[in-house]
């Protein structure tokens, strides 16, 4: 089976105490539009990527690129325990921007200069379990703000282990592909805050139009205005959480100048008005 993995509404998405069984579990080739870190607590089995097998067992850390596709076979053998960590690298980068060499090292490991796509931690095994249960023991008493924080702090952590567990191995000077999509998603978040123009874009990649739209939905499944949509709405989201900025100031932070197309856009796909939403954030974190 082989499907694409639908984008998180979160800029970082952690799921952890995962224990499946062999009837819950067969893995599927799939890929996915930003990065994963698979954490393997328990198991045995392989993992496809590149064109090569690696093996599945306790104490295995796999990173794997925007729209990287694997497979995850756990062994029939044992029950198979993890945690995943998927995260947009865009975001990444911005939250690295204080730590140079890592920030480096992110966009090496991002970009394919590392052969392996996996770490043994094994001997490590309960530094980086006590790190995740930590994690989620903290986040169960944390505000939604809060929370982003811990997750953000976590892959941190979670890269500055692999940062120094991958210092020693020689690096592959051969790079990946970077995918079309790729280049129009940076486009797009570094135009966020302007009104999108297509033709902008299409002239800035040195393509048509046309071909824009349809090498977007080739590689995503998706078009570009779904995607530039859920992305402004990922954004209004998080200023309307973390700000108190005024609504209209938010939709000109997202690139919209109509203000009441805003409201009825995030309506649409929050089934709240900016205002409620909100209300509704306050309202739950008051009550953490």
């Amino acid at each position: 089976m082989f499907q694409q993995c639908p984008q998180s509404s979160e800029a970082l998405d952690w799921h952890h105490k995962k224990l499946f069984y062999p009837t819950d579990y067969n893995g599927y080739y799939h890929w996915h539009q930003g990065c994963e870190l698979l954490i393997v607590f328990d198991g045995a089995g392989s993992v496809v990527v590149n064109q090569q097998m690696s093996p599945i067992k306790k104490g295995m850390l796999f990173f794997f690129q925007p729209f990287q596709l694997h497979h995850v076979a756990p062994a029939s053998a044992a029950p198979y325990e993890r945690a995943t960590l998927h995260f947009d690298p865009l975001h990444a980068e911005k939250r690295l921007t204080a730590y140079p060499a890592m920030a480096q090292f992110f966009r090496q490991l991002k970009n394919g200069y590392n052969q392996d796509p996996f770490i043994d931690f094994s001997e490590d095994y309960f530094y980086i379990r006590s790190l995740c249960d930590m994690h989620d023991k903290m986040a169960e008493a944390a505000s939604i703000n809060e929370r982003a924080e811990r997750e953000e702090l976590l892959l941190i952590q979670l890269l500055s282990y692999m940062q120094h567990q991958l210092k020693g191995r020689p690096p592959t000077k051969k790079l990946r592909h970077i995918h079309y999509a790729e280049r129009i998603m940076g486009w797009i978040e570094d135009h966020l805050t302007e009104p999108f123009n297509l033709s902008l874009l299409a002239q800035d990649l040195y393509l048509s139009k046309s071909y824009v739209s349809k090498v977007f939905r080739r590689e995503t499944g998706t078009s570009i205005t779904d995607y530039l949509t859920a992305r402004r709405m990922k954004e209004a989201c998080h200023l309307l959480q973390t700000t108190s900025l005024p609504i209209d100031e938010i939709s000109q932070r997202i690139g919209l100048t109509n203000v009441s197309y805003f409201i009825q856009m995030f309506k649409r796909k929050t089934n709240a008005t900016p205002h409620q939403y909100r209300l509704s954030m306050n309202t739950d974190n008051n009550h953490v």
